[in-house]
């Protein structure tokens, strides 16, 4: 055990909130596309509920799976594995950890109820409906009976919060919920997220298959397969901007907001294949795969950016 206590920042994961910033920030510039304005208070809602239940998962995600033996202080090196360990590191924590958890779903529901005062009847079902599944992915992404992320379901948790569920909460809070640009942009945000946490897998690998946590990368076979599986991934998130380029007006700045992004590509999955000989290169290609997500939610939020104000 370090003798070093961790940090609120550490705690909750502050470096991944950026997944929920992307959505959130790509559906309020879709309603400037489409109505010439955005909802402020909306907008402030929305995040409220969407960062208060991301911080929740997180929070239960390290309580359960250190409980249930997947963190583990050499899983806790690197921050772009899929925990922080901080559990193993003070368990004394796991009061405060509880705390942070709860209060997130408490203060997602204040602000959902927020969101039902500020909105039109017509658009109740639609928040309810949201917070009621994400609040449920939350805790049971690792929890005890359904541990979605043990079974290989915890990928198809993650695409759907932070893709469809995520941009759906953001179009609704500008009162767009279900317009075809938001339809057409959905799944690139839960995919940009997946790819972020298929590289933290393929980090945890040995620690997830000694805990019984099965994820896809391992159902696949291994960390070939594994990087295969992010090569789809990518390619997937890659064909949903190219399309999006084709249906928004100004399309075209989309395409060049990806050009950053797809440029890194090579060097990752040059890493990750190697990774099999070299422990230490498995944890670069993490890294770098990380920095692509980051490059592509800078740089395709400015995409959207550039297209609401022309």
């Amino acid at each position: 055990m370090t003798d070093r206590c961790p940090g609120t920042f550490e705690i909750i994961r502050a470096y991944g909130l950026l997944a929920m910033v992307v959505p959130l920030t790509i559906s309020t510039a879709i309603a400037v596309i489409v109505t010439g304005g955005f909802n402020l208070s909306g907008l402030l809602l929305a995040a409220v509920v969407g960062f208060s239940i991301h911080i929740s998962m997180n929070v239960y995600n390290d309580i359960y799976d250190t409980k249930q033996g997947c963190d583990t202080l050499d899983s806790g090196e690197s921050i772009f594995s899929g925990g922080s360990a901080v559990m193993v590191k003070d368990p004394g924590l796991e009061g405060k950890l509880f705390t942070i958890a709860r209060a997130g779903l408490v203060v997602g529901l204040l602000g959902t109820l927020g969101l039902l005062y500020i909105s039109e009847r017509e658009l109740w079902p639609v928040f309810i409906f949201i917070f009621l599944a994400a609040a449920f992915l939350s805790k049971y992404y690792t929890a005890e009976p359904v541990k979605l992320a043990y079974r290989g379901l915890g990928e198809i948790s993650i695409w759907l919060g932070f893709g469809p569920f995520a941009i759906l909460l953001g179009a609704a809070a500008q009162g767009i919920p279900f317009h075809p640009l938001v339809i057409t942009i959905m799944p690139a945000t839960g995919l940009s997220t997946l790819i972020f946490a298929w590289g933290g897998q393929i980090v945890d690998m040995p620690y997830d298959r000694k805990a019984g946590k099965l994820g896809l990368v391992i159902r696949l076979g291994g960390l070939k397969s594994g990087t295969y599986g992010l090569m789809v991934l990518h390619a997937m998130l890659i064909t949903n901007i190219i399309f999006a380029a084709y249906v928004f007006s100004n399309g075209w700045i989309l395409i060049l907001a990806l050009v950053p992004y797809i440029a890194l590509l090579p060097k990752v999955f040059a890493l990750l294949m190697t990774g099999m000989e070299i422990r230490e290169n498995v944890y670069e290609g993490a890294r770098l795969n990380f920095f692509s997500f980051v490059v592509f939610s800078v740089t395709i939020m400015a995409g959207f950016f550039l297209m609401a104000v022309m």
